[in-house]
């Protein structure tokens, strides 16, 4: 019997953090959205100075790190309940890390590094979920220039281990991992004396990450004991079965005008996302609670509703399900809250998309683009 008490407290207790894990990453992801709307929208306007372009860039790459650090924490959630999923196609790992190493450049140069890049293997072409292994390739870089002092060394290669095998190492010339850390380095939350900003959750997830690709991950301090190598290997396929990248191209505006509502109860994110639809073009209506959105509905007619999913009174689940009823006009969800259920839940509620916060302006015009076209 107190075994059975014991159990159901802990999965109680699971639960509750997988909770608090959700409404965490929902409340960080909030206040990000309008200032990655904004800057990313500013930084592609050509009348804007080109330094200042450039200082936007920056303020959007370091967005999208914080970003990913907040995914990081629901991964960690997804991986405990052994729903992380893959999207497996065929790709090249140095593009991914070479697209990796972008993000991540700024900082690097922030702190006076060297970089040196030597990817010699004869073949990267992988099977694997690109989004993934970018996320195991940002997660390395970052800690190796954390863990870096200023005028000091960060490196990769890559060289063939096997026919069928790729090594990509990522170096440092920092102070290394302490020895008693090296049993824990992979689990999460464990930081030990090579502590510094984050959570401690990178490292964990590159390594559930690449054994779900059938790859592996191991740490060594350098034989000078000056700095930490991580060793990254992964399976790869013939060149012939991968499909050569497409390069990521400006987002198509949407070529027709559109009657938007945006429901939205955080006022900065929806004072940028209208001020950019109409500046696209579209006639944008506004409501912040689920009865405004309602009396919309019966006022306006719409060919597309964006809304956040938390409400006053109410949520967006509610005002897309009184769409349906009335239009054929598509929605599109914005939320805080990214795990599957939630994707599920949109999608049984009606919406056609739905985005995590924060959400790009290319992202958002590309997905307004794909549902307007096949409604």
């Amino acid at each position: 019997e107190e075994l059975r008490r014991q159990k159901e407290a802990a999965v109680m207790a699971s639960q509750a953090k997988d909770r608090f894990l959700a409404a965490l990453s929902h409340e960080l992801r909030t206040p990000l959205n309008p200032v990655l709307m904004w800057a990313c929208s500013a930084s592609e306007d050509k009348n804007v100075d080109p330094e200042m372009q450039q200082g936007l860039k920056m303020i959007c790459r370091n967005i999208e790190m914080e970003a990913r650090l907040i995914d990081d924490l629901l991964d960690l959630t997804r991986i405990a309940r052994g729903k992380l999923q893959m999207n497996l196609q065929p790709c090249r790992a140095d593009a991914l890390l070479n697209h990796a190493l972008e993000i991540v450049r700024s900082q690097l140069f922030a702190k006076n590094l060297r970089l040196s890049v030597d990817l010699t293997a004869s073949n990267h072409q992988i099977m694997a979920d690109p989004t993934r292994i970018e996320q195991v390739f940002w997660n390395l870089l970052k800690n190796a220039y954390k863990f870096t002092p200023e005028n000091g060394e960060v490196a990769v290669r890559s060289y063939d281990a096997a026919p069928d095998r790729v090594i990509f190492e990522i170096s440092d010339s920092g102070c290394g991992i302490d020895a008693e850390l090296m049993p824990k380095l992979f689990t999460a939350f464990e930081q030990g004396t090579r502590s510094g900003e984050g959570l401690g959750l990178g490292l964990a997830i590159c390594k559930a990450v690449l054994e779900m690709h059938q790859g592996r991950i191991k740490a060594t301090n350098k034989v000078s004991g000056q700095g930490a190598v991580f060793t990254v290997e992964l399976k790869t396929v013939p060149a012939l079965s991968v499909i050569a990248p497409i390069e990521r191209k400006p987002a198509a505006v949407s070529s027709r005008k559109l009657n938007i509502l945006i429901v939205e109860d955080h006022d900065n994110t929806a004072t940028v996302m209208s001020k950019l639809l109409r500046h696209n073009g579209h006639e944008v209506v506004t409501a912040s609670t689920v009865r405004q959105a309602l009396e919309v509905l019966r006022t306006t007619p719409l060919d597309l509703l964006v809304s956040d999913l938390g409400l006053p009174d109410g949520n967006g689940f509610q005002v897309m399900r009184e769409l349906a009823k009335i239009s054929d006009a598509k929605g599109i969800a914005i939320s805080g809250y990214g795990m599957e259920e939630d994707l599920e839940r949109s999608s049984r509620a009606g919406f056609s998309a739905h985005l995590t916060k924060p959400i790009d302006v290319q992202k958002l015009q590309e997905t307004i683009q794909q549902v307007t076209t096949a409604a």
